[in-house]
């Protein structure tokens, strides 16, 4: 271990002889961390909404009211016709056009069925569906409000027994989209760093020269892995603690389960992606290769981690894809220690998967740092 230790001691030096690095490993991702916390979320809010109100009666008002209140809507006000309100959605002005008709009071009174017409841009299908349930809901809110003034559909609506349901949500009873979506990209950093700057490490020793005078040392392959691995585990828990203390004190999201759980699955989870890392760097001859493999990769890892799909809605085979990703698993693994406290016994299918990973990527790169320097 003495010659482990010396490994260790030049790679901290040359870390810091590399000004860049500090800021590349620290400053870096916490900027990230912070601008991707508050730019990526899934609510949906501020949609525009235009009217076209035909009826001009105060069941048509009151759809324009309820439009102006929350942050779901913005009312961007009423325009005369549908073709004009299909104009503002054809330049993006508008998302959601609602077009209530002529006599659409007059059959609400007479017990008919009133017709509303609901257009919206689909461009961004996801946030449209979610625009529509939003609208939706709230008609049916005003729809029961408005059914109790006519008596014969009060009647019929009393003489109706209905199952209703009461919701519980857990873990996230808010429904705040940040409280799951910044702990993803801490995990995400953690990767890109991990990855790109072991992936470049063994390269560079390369091409400045010293990989050869290494070759010519007493120095075993697994040692050497081992020397580059440990700088990097170090530091990766210096990031991670960084980013723990971000997202507590700037997004105010608590830690649910055990500080100690989660350190031992980052050990875990950056044993899989330093050994990916080195690996990449024993394929590469250049910086460059190895920076273009490692970006290829992490592509890779974060779009099939269920950090924006859920794994579920992929493919069948791209879901026995993911279960090559070591950071399929961490994620499952941050979110839920964040959000739901899991212990470990709830984990050991996650633990198993980046074990398996960190094994394989490891012992092939000492194989191949083997071969390359005999």
């Amino acid at each position: 271990m003495r010659r482990v230790f010396y490994l260790v001691q030049k790679e901290f030096r040359q870390i810091r002889r590399e000004k860049a690095y500090i800021a590349i490993i620290f400053l870096m991702p916490f900027v990230q961390l912070v601008i991707l916390g508050y730019a990526i979320t899934t609510d949906v809010r501020n949609v525009g909404v235009v009217v076209v109100d035909q009826d001009h009666s105060r069941y048509s008002r009151a759809i324009l009211a309820s439009l102006e209140t929350g942050e779901t809507f913005q009312l961007l006000g009423t325009v005369p016709t549908e073709r004009a309100a299909r104009r503002l959605l054809d330049r993006g002005k508008a998302v959601v056009a609602v077009i209530v008709p002529h006599g659409f009071g007059q059959n609400l009174l007479r017990g008919e069925q009133p017709a509303l017409q609901l257009l919206l841009d689909g461009v961004d299908g996801n946030s449209s569906g979610v625009a529509l349930g939003y609208l939706q809901g709230l008609l049916a809110g005003l729809q029961l409000e408005w059914v109790r003034e006519v008596p014969e559909l009060a009647r019929q609506i009393q003489s109706i027994h209905l199952i209703v349901p009461e919701p519980r949500l857990w873990y996230n009873e808010n429904l705040v989209s940040v409280n799951h979506i910044v702990p993803g990209i801490l995990a995400v950093l953690l990767t890109m760093i991990t990855l790109f700057l072991t992936a470049m490490n063994i390269v560079r020793e390369r091409e400045i020269g010293t990989m050869e005078q290494l070759q010519v040392t007493p120095i075993r392959g697994w040692e050497l892995i081992l020397g580059k691995v440990l700088p990097f585990v170090l530091l990766g828990f210096l990031l991670l603690n960084v980013g723990i203390l971000a997202v507590q004190l700037i997004f105010a999201i608590p830690m649910q389960g055990s500080l100690l759980l989660l350190y031992l699955m980052s050990l875990l989870f950056m044993l899989s992606t330093l050994g990916l890392g080195i690996l990449i760097s024993t394929l590469a001859h250049t910086q460059q290769q190895a920076m273009f493999i490692a970006w290829f990769f992490s592509i890779f890892t974060i779009l099939l981690s269920g950090f924006f799909i859920p794994i579920e809605n992929m493919p069948d085979v791209i879901q026995y894809l993911t279960y090559s990703n070591p950071l399929r698993y961490f994620m499952t693994v941050i979110r839920a220690i964040y959000q739901k406290g899991s212990e470990l016994p709830v984990l050991l299918d996650e633990v198993a998967g980046m074990a398996l990973i960190a094994g394989i990527t490891i012992s092939t790169a000492v194989i191949r740092l083997r071969k390359r320097n005999v």
